[in-house]
């Protein structure tokens, strides 16, 4: 079967230089109470006493991490660990518990792992679709391994189904590249993949307030560190080496209509398959997964979230998620 993906058709061997920073959702969840937080006021008091990079998101129950810029995965990875170590402990002395889960119980917000991509030497805004659109295909292929929570049934993933703030990505260069990440026709909903382009300042010059960046948010948040781990080596390195001119933007421009359809047909999978079938390249998401894994020489980690569980007795409840991050290496 793996002889159905021609690496050539989409990366090359040179890399090109990426920056990468993460946005990582995690769940408060206030053991007092025996519910996810609802005070924002304790919130915002203990978040004077922890740096910058970690604050709150929309909801009081919702923490972020952001980490700095950088062009290092492993760097990445280590300061993200750091700075959820640092949350954990500052919270705990609240008895509240930062929980690294996509979702604990139905009616809350999923928890995602957002992945920003900038080419600093890159000028043409139009490359950045063409590596988007390249990255999409395998991006979906990735999901699968993030999305083994179990609330009522075993799904790939119920948040690409249901969540408020995915849907499928801008399929054509002018749309994709719009100033505006949503709007009014999208329900305003965000994609699985944003552009969000530089700001120029208010004398309409050309220095840039940030750079051109590509979003990744199709991901859920990883209750196992190594899967984390995993992730964000896999997209570094897809970034660094997707083509611009790629296989999918071969066949964007000859069938918009039936490479949409493909896309359209692969995320309907998804959502109700534990292995959802790639159509795109025809084959198993994990063999997609594991092959490019071999290719960046990179550990693939075979076990689910929810076979990790069942291996250990926990379960799919607070306090099972509470023993992933103890033993998942998150602490």
């Amino acid at each position: 079967m793996r002889d159905k993906i021609n690496i050539s058709d989409w990366l090359t061997q040179e890399k090109s230089k990426v920056q990468s920073g993460i946005e990582l959702e995690l769940l408060l969840f206030d053991a007092r109470n025996k519910e996810p937080l609802n005070n924002m006021n304790l919130l915002e008091k203990i978040l004077s006493n922890l740096p910058a990079q970690i604050y709150r998101d929309h909801y009081p129950y919702q923490l972020e991490i952001r980490t700095k810029p950088n062009t290092d995965a492993s760097s990445i990875v280590e300061e993200t660990r750091k700075l959820y170590r640092m949350a954990s402990a500052e919270f705990l002395k609240h008895k509240i518990y930062v929980i690294p889960a996509p979702a604990i119980s139905q009616g809350f917000v999923y928890c995602g792992l957002h992945i920003h991509l900038s080419y600093p030497n890159m000028k043409d805004k139009k490359e950045y679709y063409n590596k988007a659109m390249g990255m999409y295909p395998f991006l979906l292929s990735l999901a699968d391994h993030t999305k083994n929570f179990e609330i009522n049934q075993l799904q790939t993933s119920e948040r690409i189904d249901k969540s408020r703030h995915i849907g499928l990505p801008r399929l054509d260069s002018k749309s994709f590249l719009r100033a505006e990440n949503f709007g009014p026709g999208d329900n305003h909903k965000y994609n699985d993949i944003i552009f969000s382009p530089a700001i120029e300042d208010n004398n309409n010059r050309s220095r840039m307030r940030k750079p051109d960046t590509i979003e990744v948010r199709l991901l859920d948040t990883p209750s196992l560190f190594k899967f984390y781990d995993f992730i964000i080596h896999f997209i570094i390195n897809l970034a660094n080496r997707i083509k611009t001119d790629n296989l999918a933007i071969k066949q964007l421009n000859e069938n918009h209509a039936e490479y949409t359809n493909k896309i359209s047909m692969t995320r309907m999978l998804m959502t109700s398959q534990r292995y959802g079938v790639n159509k795109i390249f025809r084959m198993l998401n994990a063999d997609v997964c594991e092959y490019l894994a071999d290719e960046f020489n990179l550990k693939f980690p075979r076990e689910t979230q929810f076979e990790y569980r069942e291996n250990l007795g926990l379960s799919a409840d607070v306090n099972g998620y509470l023993s992933m991050a103890t033993k998942g290496g998150w602490l």
